[in-house]
């Protein structure tokens, strides 16, 4: 659970940075909540899947 946690709120964080500097380069307009949720659902999909398919080495 806190590693779900853990996610979530450092997916939120690098979400907002990358969505702020994007969003200044191309010049379109920023939005902090969807970035931020884009970024935890990209986060938490990844992570997740990522458990599934690295399984530690039996010994």
């Amino acid at each position: 659970m806190a590693k779900q946690l853990t996610i979530l709120f450092w997916g939120f964080i690098y979400g907002e940075v990358i969505g702020y500097i994007s969003s200044a380069l191309s010049g379109g307009t920023f939005s902090p909540l969807f970035s931020g949720l884009f970024a935890m659902i990209i986060g938490i999909v990844f992570i997740n899947a990522l458990d599934y398919f690295v399984k530690p080495a039996s010994k």
